[in-house]
């Protein structure tokens, strides 16, 4: 059976673009100091600078696994680099402005004449806002125009994603949130999310919002063990002569959504108050790449480990 025809209906996809529906508002709902619970009242926040800052360096690897890559398999494993870094300005009481930069890269091993990517990456501008309505309710609305794809700074491969996230404070302890996401580009343009964070206790917090679904265990101020889950991926486009060079001439500028789904363990140490340690390791569930309207996929037929760490920084 050839697995590199794509089948009729593919979850990774759907549940990877899934996760950017609601990203923003998991951020939003996470207003306070590292998930701790948030607050919608201002009256501290007027006495702080207008300006505030936020970075965070992220690595991990996957290590090698199988993929069906044509009829064959071949081992593949990847480095996934990360940095952003967001500026926000208060205008007035409840109103953020948000500008900020990413850069991500997904570097593969692959085997010689694979007609898989070497690399992936994207380079995006944030420009958004945050706005408190009334005592209950957060909104953030982000646009991210930029370049993804195998060469990043190419006009074929602008694009521009837009997230709306909304946050309801049903108390101190329970959020909801939900969000819809757009990207021109994805297999499903326009997706929506819906999520919860509940402080169960002092020290036991659901988080059920993604990319990062988790149970949470305080074991002190400053270190909180998780298990969860790690929705990664987003959408690219390859250059002119990708297909050509790789044997498969309808894979020339083609789309491809990749998709990253892992669970696992970690934990997050408060180094000071603006410094934030977190390490994970675990297993990738799913690993794929989907170009759908060339209709063709690869996808990792194992379950290998994976680890990474980030470094997060607040002022």
């Amino acid at each position: 059976m050839d697995l590199q025809r794509k089948p009729s209906a593919s979850f990774a996809p759907l549940a990877a673009a899934c996760f950017t529906a609601i990203t923003l508002c998991g951020a939003t709902s996470r207003a306070g100091d590292d998930k701790s619970t948030p607050t919608l009242d201002t009256t501290a926040a007027a006495t702080l600078s207008a300006w505030s800052w936020e970075a965070e360096a992220d690595a991990s690897g996957i290590a090698r696994s199988s993929f069906v890559d044509g009829g064959k398999v071949g081992k593949v494993e990847t480095l996934d680099l990360q940095f952003q870094g967001i500026g926000s300005y208060k205008i007035r009481e409840g109103t953020l402005l948000r500008f900020g930069l990413e850069l991500d890269r997904h570097q593969f091993g692959i085997p010689e004449g694979a007609a898989i990517p070497d690399k992936l990456q994207a380079f995006h501008l944030t420009v958004g806002g945050d706005f408190q309505l009334g005592q209950a309710w957060l909104v953030r609305y982000d646009i991210q125009p930029g370049f993804f794809g195998e060469t990043t700074l190419r006009g074929r491969n602008f694009s521009f994603p837009m997230i709306l996230g909304v946050s309801y404070f049903v108390s101190a302890d329970l959020q909801l949130v939900a969000g819809v996401s757009y990207n021109p580009d994805r297999k499903y343009p326009v997706l929506p999310g819906i999520g919860f964070r509940w402080q169960m206790s002092s020290n036991w917090v659901v988080d059920a919002i993604l990319p990062t679904p988790r149970i949470e265990y305080s074991l002190s101020k400053s270190l909180t063990l998780y298990v969860g889950a790690d929705l990664r991926g987003d959408t690219f486009r390859m250059d002119d002569n990708y297909g050509t060079l790789h044997g498969n001439p309808k894979l020339n500028n083609a789309v491809v959504d990749y998709t990253e789904i892992r669970v696992g363990a970690g934990a997050t140490w408060k180094i000071n108050n603006n410094l934030t340690l977190e390490v994970e390791t675990g297993c990738v569930l799913v690993d794929e790449f989907d170009f759908d309207r060339a209709e063709e996929r690869f996808r990792s037929v194992q379950t290998p480990p994976y680890g990474g760490i980030s470094l997060k920084a607040a002022f």
